[in-house]
């Protein structure tokens, strides 16, 4: 099966993150307030973005639960900026009418 990396690639440039050094330790999720109430939690969120997910994550409900809140952004050994993804994820669902 072929990957489409474009998906991850736009989240990318809109976010300002790059996605390749994240491992899925789950530091993000397990330090987040409202993953409880979340259909896919932020690691899984990323794992689906770097599997060319696009649907499913755009019409998924986590994008639109995240508060911003930045405690993903403190737990994360590699500072990937989790509220910048789903502000550029929140964007782009707009951007196609999926909400």
């Amino acid at each position: 099966m072929k990957i489409d990396r474009s998906f991850i690639g736009e989240v990318s440039k809109r976010s300002g993150q790059s996605f390749d050094g994240c491992f899925h330790c789950m530091c993000c999720s397990g330090g987040c307030p409202v993953s409880d109430i979340m259909d896919y939690l932020p690691n899984q969120i990323v794992r689906m973005m770097q599997l060319g997910m696009r649907k499913q994550v755009l019409e998924s409900r986590a994008i639109w639960d995240c508060v911003g809140c930045y405690s993903c952004v403190s737990q994360c050994p590699n500072r990937i900026h989790i509220p910048h993804m789903m502000d550029a994820l929140r964007e782009m669902a707009l951007d196609e009418g999926v909400v």
